[in-house]
């Protein structure tokens, strides 16, 4: 039950985000750029969720032979593949977010705010990325019920920081699409802040 609820919640950040973005523009402009960004977010998901079940499968095996060395390269191997992983997403976000847009809309508006908020999720993607690997470790080791914490604080602060840089309440700077990517990454590396503290 902890890794479906978490998982659940690492997919609910899009959704979230979609939920404020919509009020942006009476147009919905911010929320057709949110959603053509999600595929990009869920393959990020994808490739962090995929390698994290592979390195916990093997972590969990090796521990279980009591093979404490193949343990820890497995874990090393894992973090190193991620890394390379988060550099790839970063690099798209840097390199390729426009032409990603740009061959899905030709109104220049939602192009704009696809980039804003696409390109902040993939170059800040590592906060997402240490954050999977960094859990599975955690459920290989049979401490399964850290990720409700990590993935539920990462949640919530999502949920407070979104309305507040979107709209720019109080002293936050009023950021519109951004923010919302902002307040997403935000959370993501409070998690992974989190399972490595665990």
């Amino acid at each position: 039950l902890p890794m479906m609820v978490a998982m659940l919640v690492q997919a609910m950040y899009n959704v979230v985000d979609s939920v404020f973005v919509a009020q942006i523009d009476a147009e919905s402009l911010g929320l057709a750029a949110v959603s053509m960004a999600f595929p990009v977010q869920s393959l990020m998901i994808a490739f962090a969720t995929g390698t994290g079940v592979g390195v916990n499968a093997l972590l969990s095996r090796r521990l279980g032979e009591k093979k404490l060395k193949e343990a820890s390269l497995t874990a090393k191997n894992g973090i190193f593949v991620i890394l390379i992983t988060y550099i790839v997403f970063a690099l798209f976000g840097i390199f390729g977010s426009r032409l990603f847009f740009s061959l899905q809309t030709t109104d220049t508006r939602v192009i704009e705010m696809g980039v804003q908020y696409l390109s902040v999720c993939c170059i800040f993607s590592f906060g997402l990325f240490l954050e999977i690997i960094l859990e599975r470790l955690l459920q290989s080791t049979g401490k399964t019920i850290y990720t409700m914490f990590t993935q539920g604080a990462g949640a919530i602060i999502n949920i407070i920081f979104d309305p507040l840089l979107i709209f720019g309440i109080g002293p936050f700077p009023k950021m519109g699409v951004q923010g919302a990517a902002v307040a997403t990454v935000a959370g993501q590396i409070v998690a992974a802040a989190l399972a490595f503290l665990f």
